[in-house]
């Protein structure tokens, strides 16, 4: 769930992330396990002015561990500039289940298809924050570098936006970048309808443009295609977090590679 121009309350962010709201570790994990609520950690990137305006969880098939499970939540702050079409966000990821620590991303929400990015680990490193500990002042620090990556970001965005790929290089980008969903390819599917824009204003052969219309369909899927029985398909949404994650930092890192 997303809304463009208010961030979610917390009744909202209860629904899609009750996992986030934990108020005990799994009974499963050892008793080394230290317990931090990601609902501490949101409490807290409150105070520093960033707000959850995108949110989901891990789907279980347990009940019981639904209460548990990965979450993922994209915040946003409102003293943070735009980047042309796209707004700077950090991609806040954990569980209660022992089974990952706080990871934070840096991230761009694109206004115009409503689709998140994630910026490969070569803009900004991932930060993990291990259970064993965890203070204010210390995601204050790691907040404070994210926002320090913002101007970097701003001066890669006008980058692709400078650079224009040839018809045989946009064909080469999207084979590359049928590979980040399909590391053995998929046969089923033609690149030439990966470049295929949704949108008028996506229309041109500048990399920022081809980059985000291929990423859009690579991960919110939609895109339809005959299979191998000639049945009429239509490409599914990437909905594992670490998967859409994963394949949107290769996806960022396959078009820097093109500047």
């Amino acid at each position: 769930m997303t809304k463009k121009n208010n961030s979610l309350t917390r009744t909202e962010l209860l629904e899609l992330v009750p996992s986030a709201f934990a108020n005990q570790q799994s009974p499963k994990v050892s008793n080394k396990y230290t317990f931090i609520s990601t609902a501490t950690v949101l409490d807290d990137m409150e105070r520093l002015g960033w707000e959850p305006f995108n949110a989901s969880q891990r789907k279980s098939r347990n009940s019981k561990d639904a209460m548990f499970t990965k979450h993922m939540i994209r915040l946003r702050n409102g003293d943070v500039g735009k980047i042309g079409d796209s707004i700077p966000e950090v991609v806040l990821t954990n569980s209660h289940d022992g089974r990952n620590a706080f990871t934070l991303h840096a991230g761009l929400f694109r206004m115009v298809c409503s689709n998140g990015l994630v910026i490969a680990d070569t803009t900004f490193e991932q930060v993990k924050i291990k259970h064993q500990w965890y203070s204010f002042d210390e995601i204050r620090k790691i907040m404070d570098g994210m926002l320090e990556v913002v101007p970097k970001v701003i001066t890669q965005v006008q980058e692709l936006n400078s650079v224009t790929l040839s018809d045989d290089q946009q064909i080469d980008f999207a084979s590359q970048a049928l590979l980040t969903r399909y590391p053995k390819g998929n046969e089923n599917l033609n690149v030439e309808d990966l470049l295929s824009p949704i949108r008028q204003g996506d229309r041109g052969d500048q990399l920022w443009k081809i980059f985000n219309v291929v990423q859009e369909k690579l991960i919110k899927g939609g895109l339809v295609f005959n299979d191998k029985k000639e049945k009429m398909q239509k490409l599914r949404p990437i909905v594992n977090i670490d998967r859409r994650i994963e394949v949107n930092k290769k996806l960022w890192e396959l078009t820097e590679a093109y500047v």
